[in-house]
């Protein structure tokens, strides 16, 4: 057979093996081996050897460690205190507690790099809250299904780091541009309950704070405030690498929850835990996706794929737009880290072939992952609220997130008409 036979027969089984059920990462490398036997290659080897390519990485060792710091802040209590602080300072907007929403996941995603922890972290403790408040329920479970896609987007981000490490660009330029999209699209999540609530304020009752309850609000949000703020300095200013930072900010969260009498051994013992399965989950994810790619490379899908590109003609606006539109559509059947790992093999050489900045694509895509995360009938943000929110129904939550889903769309057309929102802070950097 042709590479080009053989490509269709690995892309067939990858996506035959994902069908019968089986797990990501099994079906990346058993449709890998498969590629890598029918080329007639050492299939021990070439396995072997991106076993320990893979996971033999400086770059890809913040990923346990950003998840440990999450773990520690979500497991202490940190994490609840900073709704509770955020609440009083926006209460009194239109929209009220909502805005709280929006703020508590743009903090906490400063925290977990993870979208779901972001969702369901913040949802435990806003939902019962609104609810009881007589907060209109599609707005609630709107807003926090939306606003938790940002934890993959403000950094630390989990899903940057694995982009960075196989585009093999700089980590640190991808957390920083996804800082000013992501305070972005949470004023304009922001804007448009103001706006909805504007028009019609029965939607939300008002919460009355006092300077004196902002005041003492302080205490809730500093351990909070303290990590992000060092987790982004420490990287623009180029004094640490991710990796190091994160290191720090491991140790300094659990320093903190020690100082606030928030720390146990059991506590301790549980977020390792958690960190190791969450880890082992994701570099297994890695681990396929890597064996993928070599049977890839053997079938030369790095000279196939842009030759394909240009063959049709297509001007380079044209190609972003195929690739988005393949995004949104894979997003609404693939988890966020399984979506950038069965895609990037496909993605890189176009992006490399069309001169186009990776940094720049690195932040549209996970955009578009986010819009994913809130799309049927996969999106995991979607069926996370729903877990919170007893008796909603996937309908409901459909209903509830179009609105945000438009404004996440937004986003990607803003970031191709001024591209210096994602490249403006990186290019500011002392170090990249």
């Amino acid at each position: 057979m042709s590479n080009e036979q053989l490509l269709v027969v690995i892309v067939c089984a990858l996506f035959a093996l994902m069908a019968a059920g089986n797990w990501v990462f099994a079906s990346l490398g058993l449709a890998g081996v498969l590629g890598i036997w029918l080329f007639g290659a050492n299939v021990t080897t070439a396995v072997s050897l991106q076993m320990w390519s893979s996971l033999n990485s400086f770059v890809m060792t913040a990923i346990p460690l950003f998840i440990f710091m999450g773990e520690i802040m979500l497991r202490s209590g940190i994490s609840d205190s900073l709704y509770t602080g955020v609440s009083a300072w926006v209460g009194k907007l239109p929209g009220g507690l909502l805005h709280s929403n929006i703020a508590s996941c743009a903090l906490f995603a400063a925290i977990s790099g993870s979208s779901i922890a972001t969702s369901a972290t913040v949802g435990t403790v806003a939902i019962p809250d609104q609810t009881k408040r007589g907060y209109d329920k599609q707005l609630v479970i709107g807003s926090l299904s939306a606003a938790g896609t940002l934890g993959i987007l403000i950094p630390p981000s989990l899903a940057m780091i694995v982009y960075g490490s196989w585009m093999e660009c700089s980590v640190a330029q991808l957390f920083m541009g996804g800082v000013v999209p992501g305070i972005l699209l949470a004023v304009l999540f922001s804007v448009y309950i103001a706006v909805r609530c504007a028009i019609d304020p029965h939607l939300t009752p008002r919460v009355e704070s006092s300077w004196s309850d902002r005041l003492h609000s302080i205490k809730d949000v500093w351990p909070g405030l303290v990590i992000i703020t060092f987790i982004m300095l420490s990287i623009y200013l180029g004094i640490m690498t991710p990796t190091e930072t994160a290191a720090v900010a491991s140790a300094a969260a659990i320093l903190i929850a020690v100082a606030l009498r928030k720390m146990s051994f059991k506590i301790l013992s549980d977020c390792a835990m958690n960190t190791v399965r969450t880890t082992a989950m994701l570099m297994l994810i890695v681990v396929g996706a890597k064996i993928f790619v070599m049977a890839l490379i053997y079938l030369k899908v790095t000279i196939l794929v842009p030759g394909l590109i240009a063959s049709m003609n297509l001007s380079p606006t044209m190609v972003l737009v195929v690739i988005y539109l393949i995004y949104l559509v894979l997003g609404c059947f693939f988890d966020g880290m399984s979506l950038t790992l069965v895609t990037l093999p496909f993605v890189q050489p176009i992006i490399l072939a069309m001169g186009i900045d990776p940094i720049w694509f690195g932040i549209v895509m996970v955009v578009l992952i986010e819009i994913g995360l809130i799309t049927p009938p996969v999106g995991m943000n979607l069926y996370v609220i729903m877990g919170i929110s007893e008796g909603t129904t996937l309908g409901e939550m459909t209903r509830a997130i179009m609105p945000f889903l438009a404004i996440l769309l937004l986003g990607v057309l803003l970031l191709n008409l001024f591209p210096e929102l994602a490249l403006w802070l990186p290019s500011r950097m002392a170090a990249g």
